[in-house]
């Protein structure tokens, strides 16, 4: 049996997510980012978030990320309130004391619950489960035990929040579990299989992505290539289809990110992969962009507008608009500075910051306020940097 890991507690709150307005005569995003006008210059975060019949903002102290592993302490998990945007307003708690190291977190659509697992390379793999309180506080679930055994790399929940997916980390194969939304607690569903592209080698389950449509599920696989599932949000059930291999064995794909189109987004070894994807899950590729060194991670925003790649070998950040059919465009500036090694990002719930993770004593957590270009800024950085030998983790409230 596993150690029980420590409770925290606070008072309960009701998430509030950020919608956009669709109006019908306009087709001009409402940007819900930072709080302050700044005449519209192009390195300038989005405009605030401002309450309509057709617009909820959020509520103040609900855009909080969760970050992962920092070296400093590596079984607590740092958390900050990104209302003020800046990282020096912590969440209620934190930093959290885990009791173990996580590698990989996901939080539910709704902003109830935070799932968390541990570093197999480090102990036996478990899965724990959080509810997300009052300004962003954790309360361990199960009494502090594990909620499943589980060796993984990376989570990802279904946008109704009735699905976790759990990547195993020791074989090719993708975990399903069924998500009480009033207890969070989890049920196996099913294993979904995967099967690396042919003729690859070196393959590893690294990453795993749910479309915002619920239409697909997405695995990445290293030198394996890219793994695809139809979904069906209903039943959990999910349908394989034919595993694509990269162009040649030396290159990798390390990190999905999906958009509100079904266009999917892969940081490959040589660059930003894109591809169209059916309704029923099935990829074409369509075009690799030129990012920085080393791509990692990716991230691409709600409004599907803008898409960053992490390159860790070179410390820097890609940055894209994304036009018509997924053409991307680089953003003016990019690729920009940012922590060293970087390695996870993240953006917030109100599209105004991306979050970032690296290894640096003096930058290791970087937060960036987002333009209305895409261009970033950097909003203040964290003196912790994380582990360079464990894939960091970040999650943030949706």
């Amino acid at each position: 049996m596993a150690p029980a890991a420590p409770r925290f507690t606070s008072r309960p709150t009701t998430a509030h997510l950020c919608a956009l307005a669709l109006l019908s005569t306009i087709t001009a995003l409402s940007g819900c980012g930072s709080f302050f006008v700044c005449e519209g210059k192009a390195d300038c975060p989005a405009a605030p978030c401002v309450p309509s019949s057709t617009v909820t903002c959020p509520a103040t102290g609900t855009d909080i990320a969760y970050v992962a592993n920092p070296s400093s302490s590596p079984n607590t998990v740092n958390g900050y309130n990104l209302a003020n945007g800046n990282l020096t307003t912590n969440a209620t708690s934190a930093p959290f004391s885990f009791g173990y190291q996580p590698i990989a977190m996901a939080v539910t659509p709704a902003n109830t619950f935070l799932y968390a697992v541990s570093n197999p390379g480090v102990s036996t793999g478990y899965l724990y489960g959080y509810s997300i309180e009052t300004g962003g506080a954790l309360n361990i679930l199960s009494s502090g035990q594990p909620l499943v055994t589980e060796s993984a790399v990376s989570l990802a929940v279904s946008p109704d929040g009735n699905w976790l997916f759990v990547l195993d980390a020791n074989s090719l194969t993708l975990s399903e579990y069924s998500i009480n939304t009033s207890t969070g607690a989890v049920t196996f569903a099913t294993t979904g299989a995967i099967t690396p592209g042919a003729g690859t080698s070196g393959y590893a389950s690294i990453n795993v992505a749910v479309a915002p449509s619920g239409d697909y599920v997405a695995v990445a696989l290293g030198t394996g290539g890219l793994q695809t599932f139809a979904f069906d949000t209903t039943t959990g059930n999910l349908t394989p289809q034919n595993p694509l291999a990269p162009a040649t064995t030396q290159i990798g794909i390390y990190a999905v990110a999906i958009d509100a189109n079904n266009y999917l987004y892969a940081a490959a070894t040589n660059g930003l992969a894109v591809y169209s994807v059916t309704t029923a899950g099935v990829p074409s590729a369509l075009k690799t962009y030129t990012a920085g060194s080393g791509p990692r991670s990716v991230a691409v925003n709600s409004a599907s507008t803008f898409v960053y790649v992490g390159n860790k070998s070179d410390g820097t950040i890609s940055a894209f608009s994304i036009g018509t059919n997924a053409v991307l465009t680089a953003i003016s500036g990019s690729p920009f500075t940012g922590p060293t090694s970087v390695g996870a990002l993240a953006i917030d719930n109100t599209g105004g910051y991306l979050i970032t993770s690296g290894y640096n004593t003096s930058t290791g957590i970087e937060l960036f306020a987002i333009g209305t270009t895409g261009a970033l800024t950097s909003s203040g950085s964290a003196g912790s940097g994380t582990n360079a030998a464990v894939v960091s983790a970040i999650a943030t409230t949706q």
